[in-house]
């Protein structure tokens, strides 16, 4: 990760509050050993982290205290890992600000948020796929600011390929591209940027597109998206777990936690 991706990270209100726990468990770590099990403050950290110090009849004593520090050690321990490798690495979550993914993925706009979990450590293992959803960081053209922010589009055209669009359908080296999660209603849908190219995706490049053809600022907008960007696959919407379809109201609250293809 660059210095950038590491600010960001940090930037996070989520990391902010694992921070503040980290922070809070290593202060009890250090006190635990200083103190008496028997006295108030010793009595406080062992009741927050043994289930057997909160038992009416539970006995409070070196013993505990003992076990209490390797379980500390141990929390510390996986707390940094997950904080340190897994999320900057492995894992992260992401959410939607735009509808630029509809019906696939919902996005402020519509009053619901998905949240995806993101792959980052599969593309280190192989290249990209065609129709993956991938998270990249946009290029400075498609935020029109100082500040480069994190998109979620799909993969369409690989290093090498010639990408055409034609009424909102993408052509890949001359051939209709089979795109069953287009929204139905893709026929009435503007002319803007429905047609594009023929042009070849340059080698260490991607052209993406939004699901949501009629509301997408895509690769047809402001150009290929380098393969260094790319952080990872978006693999599943986990939040909110339930909620409506914005795009169909009546039919009232559904599971939304699913797999993206």
């Amino acid at each position: 990760m660059s210095m950038s991706d590491w600010q960001a990270l940090l930037a996070e209100p989520t990391t902010r509050i694992v921070l503040w726990l980290i922070a809070g468990m290593v202060v009890m770590r250090v006190l635990l050993p200083l103190v008496s099990p028997r006295s108030a403050l010793g009595r406080l950290i062992l009741w927050f982290w043994h289930p057997d110090a909160r038992r009416a009849d539970g006995q409070v004593d070196d013993d505990l205290r003992r076990t209490t520090l390797r379980n500390m050690d141990s929390t510390l321990i996986a707390l940094l890992l997950v904080f340190a490798v897994v999320r900057p690495f492995v894992l992260g979550a992401y959410y939607i600000p735009s509808a630029s993914m509809e019906p696939t993925i919902y996005g402020e706009p519509r009053g619901r948020q998905d949240r995806v979990l993101v792959n980052k450590y599969v593309y280190r293992l192989r290249a990209p796929r065609r129709g993956e959803i991938i998270v990249f960081r946009a290029p400075l053209e498609a935020t029109g600011g100082p500040v480069q922010q994190d998109f979620i589009k799909r993969l369409i055209g690989l290093p090498g390929d010639t990408v055409q669009v034609r009424d909102h359908r993408a052509y890949v080296n001359g051939e209709p591209l089979a795109e069953p999660y287009l929204p139905a209603d893709l026929a009435d849908a503007s002319t803007r940027l429905a047609n594009w190219g023929p042009r070849q995706v340059p080698a260490g490049h991607y052209f993406v597109m939004g699901d949501n053809r009629d509301n997408s600022a895509d690769s047809r907008a402001w150009g290929f998206v380098p393969a260094y960007d790319v952080h990872g696959r978006a693999m599943c919407v986990f939040w909110p777990p339930v909620a409506g379809n914005p795009l169909d109201p009546a039919a009232g609250p559904q599971f939304t936690l699913r797999l993206l293809r």
